[in-house]
């Protein structure tokens, strides 16, 4: 009885393990997207840095400038798009994870 009574809260605790790890797996991959993000930023930093060095006139300065806050734009962009596809996807998981729930208690 002990042993069916176990395998009842098992199963109907399935979905709720499985949600936790849907979200862990999206928090996991957020967080390895942004410390990617402020490494290329900071990857970045540096290198207008070295080549402010180099700077031999106001013109130059300027473009360079521009380049650098052009590609920093790229990769907070692109930062933000991976961000909303983890999101998205996790989403949906849930979702589906859900309905599936949903479907066999019906």
């Amino acid at each position: 009885m002990f042993q069916d009574l176990d395998k009842m809260m098992q199963g109907s605790l399935a979905p709720y393990k499985k949600m936790i790890e849907v979200q862990t797996e999206m928090l996991e991959r957020l967080s390895k997207q942004q410390i990617e993000c402020t490494q290329a930023c900071m990857q970045a930093t540096i290198q207008q840095a070295m080549e402010l060095q180099q700077v031999s006139n106001p013109q130059q300065l300027t473009q360079m400038q521009m380049d650098y806050t052009h590609r920093l734009e790229e990769m907070v962009n692109h930062a933000s798009e991976q961000n909303m596809k983890t999101l998205k996807e996790a989403h949906r998981a849930i979702q589906d994870l859900t309905l599936s729930a949903l479907a066999t208690k019906s």
